[in-house]
């Protein structure tokens, strides 16, 4: 049986006496060995090892490999196209949907170490791809950047999105993305940036605001760009037209 119910990690002290559920082990499992060696170098056998089940496991609750490594994409965090309806609603400023935007997108952070797997994951993804990249890409990539692109066109009051609503888009979106990629780093270096649930919720708060920051001068860019229309030179008034040749007449009459 395939299922894609979100895993919740166990977090420290919340395991109690109980050990997680045996789907809850192979996704934890399959995650650690598929981020560290690839999808071609881990075996079933090697998965059901780290996680003390049963090989038979993994057919019961994925099918076979392809599915479990599958489930993997959806099932940890969740899927970005998910966050689309929540930062889509109507209504919403554009800065609480942006917010909204990198609050979905960060949550995972809160999780830490997974959080660093799932990154390892989809980069491997990226250099050894397999057939689940082009559902990563038109899922986690294409639909959640076409539904900001759209949201960022109806605040600039733009029918439709261009060469430099699209650049806005990929660094609005790629703010999230790349606090993602670099958490390694930030750990490495200021390691309170990322060090506690609030932490991670600051990040949204101060991409949001970036954000906010990088559409106004879009917007100030474009006002600047518009083609300024030449003026057209009033008419002279009858009055002031027929002045001149009053005094050209009497100065043609003086002797």
């Amino acid at each position: 049986m395939t299922t894609s119910a979100p895993l919740s990690p166990p977090r420290p002290g919340a395991t109690g006496d109980s050990p997680p559920p045996a789907r809850t082990r192979l996704l934890m499992a399959a995650l650690k060995l598929f981020s560290e060696q690839g999808y071609a170098k881990t075996s079933i056998r090697a998965i059901a090892a780290e996680a003390q089940v049963n090989v038979a496991s993994v057919s019961y609750y994925f099918g076979d490999k392809a599915a479990l490594y599958a489930a993997l994409f959806s099932a940890p965090f969740g899927s970005l196209q998910s966050l689309v309806p929540d930062f889509m609603r109507p209504g919403l400023s554009l800065r609480a949907a942006l917010h909204c935007f990198y609050q979905g997108a960060l949550g995972p952070l809160h999780d830490g170490e997974m959080a660093r797997q799932v990154v390892r994951l989809h980069i491997r993804e990226m250099l050894e791809p397999t057939a689940q990249w082009q559902i990563e890409l038109e899922k986690d990539v294409r639909a959640p950047n076409e539904a900001m692109a759209a949201l960022l066109c109806r605040h600039l009051g733009l029918p439709q999105a261009d060469d430099d609503l699209h650049r806005l888009t990929l660094t609005v979106t790629g703010l999230a993305f790349q606090l993602w990629s670099h958490q390694e780093v930030v750990c490495a270096m200021q390691p309170q940036l990322l060090a506690s649930p609030a932490a991670v919720d600051q990040w949204a708060e101060r991409l949001a605001d970036y954000a906010m920051a990088m559409v106004a001068t879009e917007r100030r860019r474009r006002t600047r760009a518009q083609p300024v229309r030449p003026s057209t030179p009033a008419s002279p008034s009858p009055s002031t037209s027929s002045t001149p040749r009053r005094r050209t007449a009497r100065r043609s009459t003086a002797p």
